[in-house]
């Protein structure tokens, strides 16, 4: 009788020890031409841009927010990346940004998640969440209803989309 209890908690335990978490088989399909407000914070300070992707890594990022920066755009193609400000342009290689680079590094995490290349996903209550390694940075992003919602890359930077 005494097996029969211990053997039935154990199994208790192991069945609820996990709770409602589980790995998802694949990650979830997220729509590719995501169009959204993109609030993001770096160093404790805030941005507000308007992010568009025209496709596999096009990607438009227009800054709203703060008003000192706001009209700057970035227009990322392939390995080039064209500024815009105040009638002023420049074009430079991707490669000449630095590594942590806010809006590449958030541009390569959502491509990753969008792709699904390198990303494991969980499904917790209801949430996905979606995990994977941009510039060595690990991110976590969540989905809900085939859109990314928020990202996370490492505590270094954070981003809401709506």
């Amino acid at each position: 009788m005494k097996k029969i209890l211990l053997i039935s908690a154990a199994a208790a335990l192991l069945l609820t020890g996990c709770g409602s978490e589980r790995k998802a088989e694949k990650p979830m399909v997220i729509r590719e031409d995501m169009d959204c407000t993109m609030k993001a914070t770096i160093d404790s300070r805030s941005y507000t841009a308007k992010l568009r992707r025209g496709g596999a890594d096009i990607w438009e990022c227009e800054f709203t927010e703060p008003e000192c920066i706001s009209g700057l755009k970035l227009t990322t193609s392939g390995e080039i990346c064209r500024m815009e400000f105040m009638g002023l342009e420049h074009t430079a290689p991707m490669e000449s940004l630095p590594e942590y680079c806010m809006v590449p590094l958030i541009t390569k995490s959502l491509d990753a998640m969008i792709s699904g290349d390198g990303v494991n996903c969980i499904s917790k209550e209801g949430i996905i969440t979606e995990r994977g390694t941009v510039n060595g940075l690990k991110f976590t992003g969540k989905v809900s209803g085939g859109e990314v919602t928020d990202l996370d890359i490492q505590g270094y930077l954070s981003a809401e989309f709506t």
